[in-house]
């Protein structure tokens, strides 16, 4: 026998609780279910054909409201695997190499070279010193480069992106014509390669915009900025203004300076009279709160901490 719902009992025996007033919407029958096997005691009696009672039992739903409309079919196992309308989004299967029973990938050198073509016009582009919205940083890239030839924007890590242009010439033209900066934080390029890393944190050295002022007039040719910009590091290559010689009074040189350099703020230029010379020297630009160097002393720190110090002297 189905045990039946049980009217609650004050604490004053002699007085029963009021009814509670019929409202339209009535508890869900399991709901209804459940309360019934409770005893006046507060215990639960838990009869052994408790599944049938929940399933027999029908809904006691007087609700005039409207009926819920009826939820749209779940995806099934088929939906959820199936391919997206987009072709380029299919693969396809390899026969993968096996050394010592353990399989591993190896791809024909024709088809790797295949491959590093689709990048080969890239730029990494590593945001230094401050962390910015993604959507922020590709709109103003595109207003700055777009113009000057189409690219995909592709993001690689924290602060870290590749742009990927569609000709060689929109890449190096961007790369001639730094320093850049996105908000006035530097954006630190290099041209993609394979192996590289994409990591700041992970590269043993970083390409710098440097201002050189002072230098003699006899040193400004493309070899004599090169001679300079040796001392620093590995110089990579000159701005459009100093390229065509419009502005003496400075050169903007990109140099890629390993990670433990001082970066000084002047060097010794030793003259063909055998006097020397003092050039000065600034680093990303003619920002002075471009927090460049710091950046580097944080990263130099990071480096040494990861593989320790006297392995990074050596």
């Amino acid at each position: 026998m189905s045990p039946s719902r049980v009217t609650p009992v004050c604490e004053d025996s002699s007085s029963v609780a009021e009814p509670a007033p019929e409202t339209n919407v009535t508890e869900p029958a399991p709901i209804v279910a459940l309360v019934s096997l409770l005893s006046v005691t507060g215990q639960v009696s838990i009869p052994d054909n408790l599944d049938a009672i929940l399933v027999n039992i029908p809904s006691t739903s007087t609700s005039t409201a409207a009926t819920a409309p009826v939820q749209s079919k779940a995806n099934t196992w088929k939906d959820l695997f199936s391919p997206t309308s987009n072709p380029d989004s299919a693969l396809e299967f390899y026969e993968p190499y096996t050394v010592d029973g353990i399989p591993r990938e190896r791809r024909p050198p024709e088809v790797a070279a295949i491959e590093a073509q689709v990048w080969e016009n890239s730029l990494v582009a590593f945001l230094v010193g401050k962390r910015l919205p993604v959507k922020s940083v590709q709109e103003i890239l595109q207003r700055k480069w777009g113009q000057v030839g189409h690219f995909s924007f592709h993001v690689a890590g924290s602060g870290v992106f590749i742009v990927k242009f569609d000709n060689g010439q929109a890449r190096d033209w961007v790369m001639d014509n730094g320093p850049w900066d996105i908000w006035g934080y530097h954006l630190a390029l290099r041209k993609w390669s394979k192996g590289m890393s994409l990591t700041l944190e992970d590269c043993k050295s970083i390409p710098v915009w440097v201002k050189l002022s002072k230098i003699p007039i006899q040193y400004w040719t493309k070899m004599g900025q090169s001679y300079i910009a040796s001392v620093l590091g590995k110089p990579l290559h000159m701005d459009l203004s100093t390229t065509n010689q419009y502005a003496l009074a400075f050169a903007n040189v990109c140099i890629d300076m390993a990670a433990t350099s001082s970066f000084p703020n002047s060097l010794l230029l030793e003259l063909d009279n055998g006097t020397t010379t003092s050039i000065d020297m600034e680093y990303c630009g003619d920002q002075p709160h471009v927090p460049c160097v710091r950046y580097l002393i944080m990263l130099i720190k990071r480096v040494l901490k990861r593989c320790g110090e006297n392995e990074c002297q050596k």
